[in-house]
């Protein structure tokens, strides 16, 4: 295959057709996909799992609450907590924490830690005895109909799982990081959800705010505590025993990161999972009594960082050839396609930004950093997807949303650095060569290395 080619696809034409079907997706997507309910008489035993490490009290204090105050009948309710923290902190939460009266709250700590919240979930569903089972993390947040919602949901449409959309959240009010991930979680949330149910298309259930039928989890043994990516690794098997998992319409409020190096280990954590449920779920996809489009359809949802990864072996790749090449091999008409996509994804993004309430200059700067910010971790999302697509050995950093203490963070910045300066390098010697399309490209790249170098501390 001619260089220019194979770059052309990395760079340009996959990435594009990846955004061009979210955003077909985001447009279809039904908003009134929530719109029967059912008066419930007799209402089924749920048990709430929320799984916490490192948390502060007033996070847990603040989910119990927010619990107490939604709409179920609490002689049928139980909120099981499940601990790593050190015995210490765990007797410290035990004994800050104030139980509203009637909520019944179980709190358990893991003294053998099997997993990660994989290993959480599964220990606290062995421990729960609900009919329903809603896994919920401990930053996030229902209204108060949130449950009578998402269960009228199961019944009129006979699903073994529901999954709430996520609304993002932020107590950082100045974070121009946080206000962006809103807009883009707001965005992936209603494309991959709503719009894929509107054309028959499966959905996964989500880490935070998915409400299961037990015989549906039973049918698959819980969750596996050996995978990270607790939402996609049970999703695929549920699949694979033709569960129908719907989406709701019904909003959880998710906290997001509102620092960089938050934002790192979530998109890293995330990246790591989603290759590990490629290599070790993807034949139950494959292997799923449903048909061909959908098979597919669910693939692109577990490739969903490769548009990232592509782009970054793209550009590698000129950084190695900049000194020999001898033409322009970004020199193409999908440039013009690739721009025009990118333009119409940042102005849908942007059109959330502002239905979501924000000034549009903040919406703008908000939208820039995410997208700088994206760009300069793609390196590590491409170490750490390989590392979960090819190798057992796994280990991430759990942090609250808004924590900062986080080892090696300055060896990233550094990495961050040196690869804009040698990106800014290889545009220097495209431009004296007169390849002005492959030099406008990689400037444009670059940037969200020197930009992130230039901001990451405003985002601390």
């Amino acid at each position: 295959m001619n260089i220019s080619w194979l770059l052309q696809f990395l760079i340009f034409l996959y990435p594009a057709l990846f955004v061009t079907y979210q955003m077909y997706l985001y447009r279809i997507a039904n908003n009134t996909i929530n719109s029967d309910h059912i008066e419930i008489k007799n209402y089924p035993f749920l048990s709430i799992i929320v799984p916490t490490k490192g948390e502060k009290i007033s996070i847990i204090q603040g989910l119990i609450k927010n619990i107490s105050e939604l709409i179920w009948d609490k002689d049928k309710m139980e909120v099981i907590i499940v601990s790593d923290d050190t015995e210490e902190y765990f007797e410290e939460i035990k004994s800050k924490l104030i139980i509203p009266e009637g909520l019944k709250v179980y709190l358990y700590r893991r003294e053998k830690k099997l997993g990660y919240k994989s290993g959480a979930l599964l220990y606290g569903y062995e421990r729960s005895k609900g009919e329903l089972i809603l896994t919920i993390d401990v930053d996030s947040r229902l209204q108060k109909d949130a449950l009578v919602k998402a269960y009228s949901r199961m019944i009129t449409n006979n699903c073994d799982a529901v999954a709430l959309q996520w609304v993002g959240y932020s107590e950082n009010t100045y974070s121009k990081l946080a206000k962006g991930i809103m807009a883009s979680t707001f965005f992936a949330s209603k494309a991959l959800f709503e719009g894929k149910e509107k054309i028959h298309l499966t959905v996964f259930p989500v880490g935070s705010g998915t409400l299961f039928r037990r015989d549906a989890l039973e049918s698959v043994g819980g969750w596996d505590y050996k995978i990270i990516q607790d939402d996609l690794e049970i999703g695929t098997r549920l699949i694979n025993k033709n569960k129908k998992i719907c989406s709701s319409g019904v909003p959880i409020y998710i906290e997001v990161p509102d620092n960089f190096f938050s934002f790192y280990i979530q998109q890293t954590r995330w990246a790591m999972g989603t290759g590990e449920v490629i290599r070790n779920r993807l034949r139950y996809i494959i292997t799923a009594k449903v048909g061909l489009l959908k098979k597919i359809d669910m693939i692109f949802h577990l490739l969903q960082y490769t548009p990232i990864l592509f782009t970054f072996i793209g550009s590698v790749i000129l950084v190695v050839l900049a000194p020999f090449i001898n033409y322009d091999p970004l020199k193409t008409p999908l440039f013009l396609f690739w721009g025009i996509i990118l333009g119409l994804y940042a102005y849908i993004i942007y059109e959330v930004a502002i239905k979501l309430g924000f000034r549009r200059r903040d919406a703008i700067f908000s939208l820039g950093r995410v997208s700088g910010f994206t760009v300069a971790i793609s390196p590590f999302i491409f170490y750490y997807f390989l590392k979960g697509l090819l190798s057992n050995r796994k280990t991430y950093i759990i942090t609250p949303k808004g924590g900062n203490k986080i080892s090696k963070q300055y060896r990233t910045i550094i990495i961050i650095g040196l690869l804009g300066i040698i990106y800014t390098l290889a545009v220097i010697i495209y431009l004296l060569h007169h390849n002005y399309f492959t030099s406008l490209w990689l400037a444009y790249y670059s940037s969200g290395f020197l930009y992130t170098l230039l901001t990451f501390n405003k985002e601390l």
